[in-house]
């Protein structure tokens, strides 16, 4: 537990407090800032279900304060639902914002906390910091964070993703201004996830800290990135089976929730690349932890075509065995096969051909990603490369 905190006391955009001391911490920030009403976000029935929310409940209750909830968040936020957190955050007034739940809660709190606090509309932040741009030196009150999944990382990101029906995608808001300030992980909240989430998130977070460890191009942007990475790297590898076989197994709730949260650190510095792009407008139809992790090998074998890459693949034979980049991404594939994950994306019947062929067309308008990928997709090349890397996984 001491590790981990050392770990997180290394990073620089967010407080993080690790484990059954986050509670203590939390209530002594109310106090602090003298809070008097908070509003708290979180999914329809998990932080219910699964205590997280009683447990809240009994941390704050010395504290006299005003607590007003909004848990109509589905797993899947979308514009319409941000629209409705932010006129409750109207209607509340609060002092300070929580989110208690996984990446959707979080995300939406997040997109709502920023169109409240603007007011301006959602849609006019989608993209890469359209707010900091257009108001250098402004700071705004960030969401406070307790995560209760072990994937996404959001409680360390720059990142909101947003369903928009309307364009059938899910839609990225990348800004420095809802990092947030304060996030409080406390595994034990992870214990009652189910097998198929537990699988999912932890597939996730091992996807944001590969792909940001291959990501060569961005190493200058911060010098831990790296060492975050393979921290986190080892953690899924070493303790995402024991979680899946017994789902009390507290001390792999711990290292995934580190890694997780590891990963959200990676990914603030060093962009993801292909799988995630890809898997952007796959919502409803496969979980996305599953989808990244099952784009990888395909996207990674492409990506060493590039010396560079395959030099970087190189160093993780003490976690994934192999003597060859090749051998190496093909047991990162048999670490999958051990946690339950299908072998190609050809076992979900939505992952159809005519969809493959419109996410290949639809990358191309996503210049900024195909440049950050480890071996840059030309633009003029972008569906047929894009394409050959869907149909291969």
């Amino acid at each position: 537990m001491q590790t981990y905190q050392k770990i997180f006391n290394d990073y620089p955009d967010t407080n993080i407090t690790f484990g059954m001391e986050s509670w203590k911490k939390f209530t002594e920030l109310l106090e602090q800032r003298k809070v008097r009403k908070i509003v708290v976000f979180s999914g329809r029935n998990s932080a219910d279900k699964s205590g997280a929310w009683a447990r809240f409940e009994q941390a704050v209750k010395h504290l006299n304060l005003q607590i007003a909830r909004f848990k109509d968040i589905e797993a899947e936020p979308c514009t319409e639902t941000v629209a409705k957190m932010t006129v409750f955050l109207k209607q509340q007034q609060a002092d300070e914002v929580i989110a208690l739940g996984g990446g959707s809660p979080i995300d939406a709190a997040k997109a709502a906390y920023l169109e409240y606090q603007t007011g301006k509309s959602q849609h006019e932040f989608f993209g890469v910091n359209k707010f900091s741009s257009a108001n250098p030196g402004q700071k705004l009150k960030k969401v406070i964070c307790f995560p209760t999944t072990s994937g996404t990382g959001t409680e360390a990101t720059p990142y909101s993703n947003i369903v928009d029906h309307k364009l059938k995608v899910k839609k990225l808001i990348s800004e420095v201004e809802i990092i947030p300030e304060y996030s409080f992980v406390v595994p034990e909240l992870a214990l009652s996830m189910p097998e198929h989430v537990t699988r999912a998130t932890g597939c996730d977070a091992m996807a944001h800290s590969l792909e940001g460890f291959l990501n060569i191009g961005q190493d200058e942007n911060h010098p831990l990135a790296n060492d975050w990475a393979l921290a986190s790297i080892r953690l899924v590898k070493d303790f995402l089976p024991r979680a899946i076989a017994n789902a009390n197994d507290i001390e792999a709730r711990e290292a995934l929730s580190a890694a997780a949260t590891l990963g959200g650190m990676v990914i603030r510095y060093k962009s993801t690349g292909l799988p995630h792009l890809c898997s952007f407008s796959w919502f409803g139809r496969i979980e996305h932890g599953i989808a990244v992790a099952l784009l990888l090998p395909s996207a990674w074998k492409y990506y060493i075509q590039r010396e560079e890459v395959a030099a970087r693949t190189m160093q993780l034979k003490d976690i994934f065995r192999g003597e060859t980049p090749a051998e190496i991404i093909a047991s990162y594939q048999e670490f999958l096969k051990t946690c339950g994950v299908p072998e190609n994306l050809k076992a979900f019947p939505d992952i159809t051909q005519e969809l493959l062929e419109q996410t290949a067309k639809s990358a191309g308008q996503n210049k900024m990603k195909l440049d950050l990928a480890p071996k840059p997709v030309p633009l003029e090349n972008s569906y047929d490369i894009i394409l050959k890397i869907l149909k291969r996984a």
